[in-house]
């Protein structure tokens, strides 16, 4: 691996598990076993570390959003897919962990932030509406922007909320919990095929978490 591939790759773990504001471009380099110049010398500092990190996060995260312009065929694409988007964003947490603490850092990636959190809005806003259109939901258009709100608040919180819970996840345990608590957001809208589709959910979710 070049040096450069192997400083994005050391940096983003260290990052994911101590938290960015705690380390410097000194400690990255310790970690690597190379010296701050050789680093200076592909990366001016930690803070372009950070920007690469995200152009990488970044164009993952949109060719995840253009894969879902193939529309959904039922709820368990659904559930799929939003498996797909929490893996990506577990991959670069510690973006979000923080999130307001990173972007007052960082004001320029705060633009591209939310130009991304609309993409994904789009996203869920639309499968919803593939969702309605299968007839898998039922749902007044007044309470699609509020529902498509509510996921993606999940889905932007759901590391930070995690942190104050006294239970102790790896990853794809809390990924798997947390596509469940998105799931159970459609079920008032499936009438009677809610408390089955529930149930469902319910034993998948249990046979995965043991």
């Amino acid at each position: 691996m070049k040096t450069r591939d192997r400083i994005l790759e050391v940096s983003l773990l260290l990052f994911n598990e101590e938290g960015e504001s705690e380390l410097s471009s000194v400690d990255i380099a310790n970690a690597l076993e190379i010296s701050p110049g050789n680093l200076y010398y592909h990366f001016k500092g930690k803070d372009a570390i950070i920007r690469a990190l995200f152009d990488r996060f970044e164009e993952e995260m949109r060719v995840i959003l253009r894969g879902s312009k193939g529309g959904l065929a039922s709820v368990e694409d659904n559930w799929i897919y939003i498996y797909i988007l929490l893996e990506e964003i577990y991959d670069f947490r510690f973006f979000y962990r923080d999130l307001a603490g990173l972007l007052a850092r960082y004001p320029d990636l705060a633009v591209r932030f939310r130009s991304l959190a609309a993409g994904k809005r789009q996203t869920i806003s639309r499968s919803i509406d593939d969702l309605e259109k299968l007839g898998l939901i039922r749902i007044d258009s007044r309470l699609k922007a509020p529902l498509a709100d509510q996921i993606i608040t999940t889905l932007t919180f759901w590391l930070a909320g995690d942190a104050l819970s006294k239970e102790v996840h790896d990853g794809p345990a809390l990924i798997h919990k947390t596509v469940f608590q998105v799931m159970c957001l459609f079920v008032p809208y499936m009438g009677e095929a809610g408390p089955a589709a529930l149930g469902r959910m319910i034993r998948h979710f249990e046979e995965t978490k043991g």
